[in-house]
This record gives C-alpha cells, structure tokens and sequence, in this order.
C-alpha cells in the first residue's frame, strides 16, 4: 500500500472514526489515539477482507479498541486521579476543549453522552451516523430486534432526561 493510499484512508476516515471513539470515551485525546492505533493496525496486518465497507471496518474495529480502553485498568485509575486532581486550567483552552464545552451545552447530546454505553452507541450510529437498525446489528455484531429494543429503550431514557425542554417530537417516535 502507497503512502498516498494510507493518507487518503485517513484523511477520508479520521473525523469520522475519532467522533465514533469519543462517543464510547469521552475524551479527544484518548479517541485520537485510539483511532492512531486502529489505522496502524490496519496498515501493519492488513486483514480486511472486503466482506463489508472499509467504513464500516474501521468502525468496527474502533469501537473494539474503544471497548477495550474503557475496560482497561489504567482508564479507571485515570478517571479516579480526575475526580481527586480536578483543579481548573487558566490556560487557555484548546480548540478541543471549546468544542467540547459546546458539546456539553447542548442538552441533547450531553443526554446522549449520558446514556449508558448499549443505548448510547445505537443512537448515535442511527440518528447521528444515520446507519439502518440493519446496519447497526452488522457493525455491532448483534441481531437487528436487539437494536430495535436499544433504540426504543434508549429513546425512553432521553425522552425522561429531556422531559422539560421543548422538543421536536420525531426524535422520540
């Protein structure tokens, strides 16, 4: 594979895949270099078998990556140390952190982001990624009923935290 070729995947799949990390992570350094470690993996051992979409692929594996830092020792002992050491910054944010702080004062999605992982993950890929309950069940690895449910429960959730802002009704149908 050329170095133009590897430049184009990531330049086409980066946003992309660092979004869906940061769904799972909560955290844009952390998506970033999950997302690094998904591409040289990809490069190195070149296992794609072309059974689905590269998009699709890399999605996949990112959200396996993703799962496996949110389980790992070192991400609990990190968010321990931020609940003891949380001190304010008076540097100047980075442009990650103010699109971060935009994120959280939209009430919707610091909803989403609230949502336990299972509802949280289905209704990104669906209303945000735009993916069918089809396609959701393939990149989860689950049946589409499974997703189906997710989607109705994890609706259920949002409509109770959301409950006293005015909403446009057919996100909840």
């Amino acid at each position: 594979m050329s170095t133009y070729e590897m430049r184009e995947i990531m330049q086409t799949y980066g946003d992309y895949l660092t979004r869906l990390s940061y769904v799972y992570v909560k955290n844009w350094t952390i998506a970033e270099d999950i997302v690094q470690d998904v591409f040289i993996k990809y490069f190195e051992t070149r296992q794609f078998e072309g059974r689905a979409s590269l998009k699709t692929y890399l999605a996949k594996m990112t959200i396996h990556k993703s799962c496996d830092h949110l389980r790992s020792f070192k991400n609990r002992i990190r968010i321990l140390e931020n609940l003891w050491n949380s001190m304010p910054s008076d540097s100047m944010p980075s442009t990650e952190q103010q699109t971060l702080k935009k994120l959280e004062q939209n009430s919707i999605a610091n909803s989403v982001l609230q949502l336990p992982i299972k509802y949280r993950e289905v209704i990104v890929l669906f209303y945000y990624e735009e993916l069918t309950s089809l396609e959701i069940a393939a990149l989860l690895d689950t049946s589409e009923n499974t997703i189906k449910t997710r989607l109705r429960r994890g609706r259920a959730l949002l409509k109770t935290s959301l409950s006293g802002l005015q909403l446009r009704g057919d996100f909840f149908e």
